[in-house]
């Protein structure tokens, strides 16, 4: 059941459970949330549920308006992970067993300056906690079980950490595989298209940590505010530490206000980063070893069902198919099928519920067979769009669902045309001749976010003779020893090798054995699937 957490009058942190009738927020005492702040009107916001389940967010004519992600709306249909501001309190919304789609970095800008009165704090500096922050750190990581993954830590302390500092936006990222590059694993209130009223965030703000060994915060006092200087309005960020090395960041903004963090809000950020990221690699370390050692019933469970609603991909004299997935330590759910329209066209599928459990799989398995089924009944008129448009509606609807990355292309040789839609996996690389690829991005929702998103089907053309290469997030995530993930990067600068060009069996084979040497050995923790589809 959706849900609004945050922290009451006394800095207790609370959680206020939707249902279909409407919660009111404001200062009197018949309000469902009420909060004793002259910044909140007397009825201040509503959070009303729509027909198909979703809840919208409306401002009630309140004289310090209602911002959603630092944004000021009068009414706006909530996504998870929203944070909603009302006067000087901020709440975020979740819906249990959802996840978000992966962060877009846009907001990030090339600037290679420091902002404006930027104060910089080095780790040595001695760090001046209350003991009520102190024991609210300490309790960041306590909800965590035996299978808790490095992402799930992640997010659950995110939340906990924006709501503490009363931020609106923020964000923990990884570094990459480049030494000035972050990989976000988790984030609140940057899930949304980047709009032009949104204020961007210096690179080298965000970099610092990481490369410098610093925590940081802008500006240093409320007078020094200027929301036009193209930065958040107020800003602080943290190195994610492991044994005292920086190994990512935490960073948490006010896009747009009068308020700067409180003096001990950075190094409040910097002990968490510190908590946070030993949980992360502690929880990494016994996951894989209590997978290992005693095969946990349920991921057995969960991997025994995905392997019997494995089917192989088709075969047929028109198109070659490479296909290969390798069985992730402790996650799983990538399926793939390429079905047979006619003598001169077919249709890729491929869906990933990993780690989503028994309910992603069954919401894979419905994706792959409503997209089988269109090609196989519609085979003259396979339209894309109206089946995700289906689909998409549908999975809103459900009780219960999860946000299922899936990918359907149609080649259709004699019409010359690829056709697609991309629902929240990797772009696929089209590969048209040695040393020439198209790389096949739609950046659209994954299913189920938006029950009235409306997707598009994007079309190129199609050479008598091509590649196709498709695969799963849990390829381009296969981390080695060194923290790196294999990376989009590395798969295009394979393929760009003139002697990669080949049948789609050298192709894809040479891919896996890439991936393979990049894991040094080690078994990845989710599916890796690669696909590759040839004609000529």
């Amino acid at each position: 059941m959706p849900e609004l957490r945050y922290l009451d009058d006394s800095g207790s942190l609370k959680t206020y459970l939707l249902g279909a009738q409407p919660t009111i927020i404001g200062r009197v005492n018949s309000c469902d949330i009420t909060f004793v702040d002259d910044m909140i009107s007397r009825e201040h916001t509503r959070f009303e549920r729509e027909a198909e389940g979703r809840y919208r967010v409306r401002d009630l004519g309140s004289r310090n308006k209602t911002y959603v992600n630092g944004q000021q709306i009068t009414e706006s249909l909530l996504i998870p992970g929203d944070v909603i501001r009302v006067g000087d309190h901020v709440l975020e919304y979740l819906e249990p067993g959802l996840h978000r789609q992966p962060l877009n970095t846009d907001f990030l800008t090339p600037d290679t300056r420091d902002p404006a009165d930027c104060d910089w704090i080095k780790i040595k500096s001695p760090m001046t906690l209350s003991l009520e922050q102190i024991e609210k750190l300490a309790s960041l990581s306590n909800d965590f079980g035996l299978t808790s993954r490095a992402e799930d830590i992640a997010e659950s302390c995110l939340s906990k950490i924006i709501v503490e500092l009363q931020a609106e936006r923020g964000f923990i990222a990884v570094r990459g595989e480049e030494k000035q590059a972050l990989r976000p694993i988790a984030h609140r209130g940057l899930e949304r298209e980047v709009a032009g009223s949104r204020m961007p965030v210096s690179q080298t703000f965000a970099l610092a940590p990481v490369l410098q060994k610093v925590a940081g915060c802008y500006p240093q006092s409320a007078k020094r505010i200027d929301p036009k200087a193209g930065y958040a309005t107020t800003a602080i960020i943290a190195p994610l530490t492991f044994r005292g090395t920086p190994i990512g960041v935490i960073y948490a903004d006010r896009p747009i206000g009068s308020q700067v963090f409180k003096p001990t809000a950075v190094q409040y950020l910097l002990a968490a980063g510190a908590i946070v990221g030993s949980a992360m690699a502690a929880t990494s370390k016994r996951l894989n070893d209590t997978i290992g050692q005693q095969e946990l019933a349920w991921v057995s469970s969960i991997k025994r069902a995905h392997e019997a609603l494995q089917c192989e991909p088709a075969v047929n004299e028109t198109f070659d198919v490479f296909h290969k997935t390798q069985g992730g330590l402790s996650r799983c759910g990538d399926f793939c099928e390429v079905v047979r329209i006619d003598d001169h066209s077919c249709l890729l599928v491929l869906v990933d519920a990993g780690g989503q459990g028994a309910c992603g799989l069954a919401q894979a398995i419905s994706i792959r067979t409503a997209l089988e089924a269109a090609a196989r009944v519609y085979p003259e008129h396979l339209e894309l769009a109206p089946v995700f448009n289906m689909l998409n509606e549908r999975i809103a609807r459900t009780t219960g669902r999860q946000l299922v990355a899936s990918l359907a292309v149609v080649c259709d040789l004699s019409a010359g045309k690829l056709s697609y839609v991309n629902a929240g996996m990797p772009p696929p690389v089209l590969m048209v001749g040695p040393g020439r690829l198209v790389t096949l991005d739609q950046p659209s929702l994954l299913l189920g976010i938006d029950a009235t998103y409306l997707y598009e089907t994007t079309s190129i053309e199609l050479p008598g003779q091509f590649r196709l290469v498709s695969f799963t997030d849990g390829t381009t995530d296969a981390t080695n020893n060194a923290g790196e993930p294999f990376g989009e990067r590395r798969i295009h600068e394979l393929l760009l090798e003139a002697t990669s060009y080949g049948p789609p069996s050298h192709v894809g084979t040479q891919l896996a054995d890439a991936m393979q040497t990049h894991l040094g050995g080690q078994s990845p923790e989710d599916d890796t699937t690669i696909n590759v589809v040839g004609h000529g």
